[in-house]
């Protein structure tokens, strides 16, 4: 019996590619090696030994320039008796993926190579030059030697979900970078009403007006009343008149507290500000944006995410609507896995491990060789798991006690619902707990709307009829 070590190290796609090249035969195979970029692409046409039949030629992305293509694929294929096309495609932005779906259509056998992989060929053969002759021989190397992914793109309800849960964190970050533009100015304008320092009996106390600078009552204020002379001249009764006029719900607490930062304001006179005045009720706006666009991507998402079979995944404590769909969605197809290890893998965020010699082996940190954005996503579940599900925060606690760092520790949990997500979808079971206090009804209710929750249970109990009460 043969033991495929690449069934370890690779997943399926090493012991593929070694019975590809062993069923059809090396002198039978053509190699096309591409270069994409955003308006031409570059090629090369070779043997499986590397010997040259094509030179490197330059040709459209569009429907002509694959005309081109196949042209001088058919011709060496006549030509020479070639079986079999392999297409190697290195991953530049996105420009690769056309390409990637036009040559599955033709029934090229398609290998997607990574980046980092080109480059490391080119250090390793062809010295530190770059240019594009280099970097088609670099792929042609690369696929030669086995490497990259016989994958196909993602399609259907994951890559839509993929793509719109990327959209909705690009635009959360870009939200955070707004809330941190809108402190900036209002420094400049009213500093004080983010909060200050004072002391009692000696010691140092920051106390803020408000437990949320980004709620509806300082944002109206911030719009409206931004500096403190604005405040001063509302005075105690304006600001009640205020608070009921606009159901901004001021405290007495929060109105005394603004009256006395406003009076002992370092900030400069009103005329000065109203450049940073301007610019804080555009970022402003620029937030609400956001904030709506966020919140209607959110709802997209859940929509979507309920008719996946990664819905599973939020009968586990801890783990959200957004943060669940997204990684579902950069888990991707787990059929082409056979253990949840090759998935670890794929995040990137497997431990370096060093033995030799009949040593000890070493653990370092994580390879980082993976996807980033499944390796994120991963980080930020195993940080809400630590948080927000009993079981694994007993589990975070232990391996701190062992000495771990937190960030360690996140990536360690993060690894953990790895192994349980593979088995939940691919079993499509949902989370066991011995807690008598988990009850699958409110850990839906507290996480889906009301109609996805129902969903939820038309597909996957028979409970459904308690439903209506969620």
């Amino acid at each position: 019996m043969v033991h495929s070590l690449f069934n370890h190290i690779q997943g399926k796609n090493g012991s593929r590619w070694a019975q590809f090249v062993r069923d059809t035969g090396t002198d039978r195979i053509l190699m096309v090696a591409i270069d994409a970029a955003k308006f031409t692409h570059k090629a090369i046409l070779c043997t499986f030994y590397g010997d040259v039949l094509v030179k490197p030629f330059e040709f459209d992305a569009s429907l002509t320039g694959l005309d081109k293509i196949k042209k001088n694929v058919n011709k060496e294929v006549e030509r020479h008796g070639f079986r079999a096309v392999v297409v190697g495609i290195e991953t530049t932005g996105h420009y690769y993926e056309d390409l990637v779906r036009n040559c599955h259509q033709e029934g090229y056998h398609v290998r997607i190579v990574n980046a980092a992989t080109t480059a490391q060929e080119r250090q390793a053969l062809l010295n530190w030059s770059k240019t594009d002759n280099l970097d088609l021989m670099a792929i042609v190397q690369s696929l030669i030697n086995g490497r990259g992914t016989s994958n196909e793109l993602p399609s259907g309800q994951i890559n839509t979900l993929q793509k719109l849960t990327r959209a909705r964190r690009t635009l959360v970050q870009e939200r955070t970078a707004t809330q941190n533009l809108i402190r900036m100015h209002l420094d400049h304008v009213f500093r004080e009403f983010q909060g200050k320092s004072v002391w009692e009996n000696g010691k140092r106390k920051h106390i803020q007006p408000f437990s949320t600078l980004f709620g509806k009552a300082p944002r109206y204020l911030m719009r409206h009343y931004p500096h403190p002379s604005d405040i001063l001249k509302l005075g105690e009764s304006g600001l009640r008149k205020l608070s009921i006029r606009e159901n901004l719900k001021l405290r007495d607490q929060t109105i005394q507290i603004l009256l006395t930062f406003a009076k002992a304001s370092i900030s400069k006179p009103k005329t000065s500000v109203l450049a940073d005045e301007l610019l804080l009720n555009q970022s402003l706006d620029r937030l609400e944006l956001l904030d709506e666009q966020i919140k209607y991507l959110e709802r997209k998402v859940e929509d979507l995410f309920i008719e996946t079979e990664g819905v599973v995944l939020l009968t586990v404590p801890g783990i959200g609507v957004v943060t669940g769909a997204e990684f579902y969605a950069e888990m991707g197809d787990i059929s082409d896995f056979d253990h949840a290890g090759q998935l670890i893998k794929l995040a990137g965020t497997n431990p370096i491990v060093k033995q030799s010699g009949g040593r000890k082996p070493s653990y370092y940190g994580i390879s980082k060789q993976g996807r980033r954005t499944f390796r994120n996503i991963t980080y930020q579940v195993g940080k809400s798991l630590a948080i927000n599900n009993p079981e694994m925060k007993k589990r975070y606690l232990e391996l701190k006690e062992r000495g771990k760092h937190p960030r360690q520790a996140y990536v360690a949990l993060g690894n953990r619902m790895i192994r349980l997500a593979f088995a939940m979808i691919r079993n499509q079971t949902l989370y066991q707990t011995n807690r008598e206090d988990y009850v699958l009804l409110n850990e839906l209710k507290k996480k889906l709307h009301k109609h996805s929750v129902q969903r939820f249970y038309d597909r996957y109990t028979l409970l459904s009829t308690i439903c209506p009460s969620a």
